[in-house]
C-alpha cells in the first residue's frame, strides 16, 4: 500500500508518527475536515482527554462514511489551543488515545499549537487525508 520512511539520521520520532510516507497513486482520496471533541448531539467533551477521544471518534465516523478506516490515513494535522498545557503525562495520555484509534498504523503528522479554535471551548481539532489504493 505505502512505505514509511523513518531514517536514523534524523531527530528521534516524538510520538506514534512517521517522518515520511510514499505511495503509488491512490484510486481514491478522502479529505477529512477538522473534527472537534463534540458528540453528535453537539455536547462538548469535558476536558482535553475526552475531547481528544471524541475528536478521533469523529475522524473515524467520516472515514467510515467514505468507506475507509484508520489504516487508510496518510496524513493528520492536529491542532491544540494554547489553553492546553502539554505535560509529559498529558502527552503520554494523548498518545494512548491516538494509538487506540490508529493501532500500529503511523501516518505522517504535524502538531501545532494555536491561540484558539473557532469555538473558544474547543481544545483540539484534527484533520486528515486518507487514500484507497
Amino acid at each position: 500500500m505505502f512505505t514509511l520512511h523513518n531514517p536514523v539520521d534524523t531527530a528521534p520520532l516524538p510520538g506514534p508518527i512517521s517522518w515520511g510516507l510514499d505511495m503509488p497513486a491512490p484510486k481514491r482520496w478522502l479529505f477529512v475536515s477538522g473534527q472537534v471533541g463534540e458528540e453528535a448531539n453537539g455536547k462538548l467533551g469535558d476536558g482535553i482527554l475526552r475531547q481528544a477521544e471524541l475528536t478521533w471518534a469523529n475522524v473515524g465516523a467520516v472515514l467510515r462514511a467514505g468507506g475507509m478506516g484508520p489504516q487508510n490515513i496518510v496524513r493528520t494535522g492536529i491542532y491544540f489551543t494554547s489553553a492546553v498545557e502539554m505535560t509529559d503525562t498529558l502527552k503520554a495520555d494523548l498518545n494512548k488515545i491516538r494509538t487506540g484509534f490508529l493501532g500500529d498504523h503511523r501516518p505522517v503528522s504535524t502538531i501545532l499549537f494555536v491561540p484558539r479554535l473557532m469555538n473558544p471551548d474547543w481544545l483540539i481539532e484534527i484533520d486528515a487525508i486518507a487514500a484507497v489504493f
